[in-house]
């Protein structure tokens, strides 16, 4: 391996180590969000260090064909120590204004979703459920007077049925319905008395 690709992989493995403190800040502030769960915690620990290490190999591989010596160690030591000396601080403010940036961004997108898609829709579906109940009364309305007229011919000749009859038979016809009402209320008070005796 030659001077030039051994100064290449630490200058590589340097930047991989600062990328690492990087990563790390970024899936602490993100961790807190599945922290309680605790196997899934244990799994997003695992398969991120797998990532780091998978990542990590694929730029040395991609340097000196993946050929590891005791310095490649020591440049990702150093620069994960100079992303901590000098660029941490940094790093978090940037990720907690993009994090913000990211969450204003998709509240704004779900405004103006409900405000151009949603709430049309739910506007319309009250236009539509008010016209409904305008035409169903209208349709009531209709149906009553039509039911109305249709009757109006049959309580005049009931009226004038009424009037040809003798009065001995009208008596005889109240007493039947005064009667008939008595049944009623009698049938009514029994069933009453029945159902209080059961409970």
């Amino acid at each position: 391996m030659t001077l030039s690709v051994q100064f290449a992989a630490i200058l590589i493995m340097m930047a991989g180590g600062m990328y690492v403190g990087a990563a790390i800040d970024t899936f602490r502030r993100f961790e807190r969000s599945w922290k309680h769960r605790v196997l899934f915690s244990y799994g997003m620990e695992i398969g991120f260090w797998l990532l780091q290490t998978l990542i990590l190999f694929y730029l040395l591989y991609r340097v000196n064909q993946g050929e590891l010596r005791f310095y490649i160690f020591l440049a990702i030591l150093c620069g994960f120590a100079t992303y901590k000396a000098l660029f941490e601080l940094l790093y978090q403010r940037l990720l907690e204004l993009m994090i913000r940036f990211v969450v204003e961004l998709y509240r704004f997108f779900a405004r103006l979703v409900k405000g151009l898609v949603f709430q049309p829709i739910i506007w319309l579906f009250r236009l539509l459920l008010l016209l409904l109940t305008g035409i169903w009364a209208v349709l009531l309305w209709l149906l009553t007077v039509i039911g109305k007229v249709c009757l109006f011919p049959f309580r005049l000749l009931f009226k004038l049925i009424w009037m040809l009859i003798p009065k001995p038979i009208k008596k005889y016809l109240h007493k039947l319905a005064g009667f008939y009402s008595k049944i009623k209320n009698m049938l009514r008070k029994w069933r009453q008395f029945m159902h209080k005796k059961r409970r």
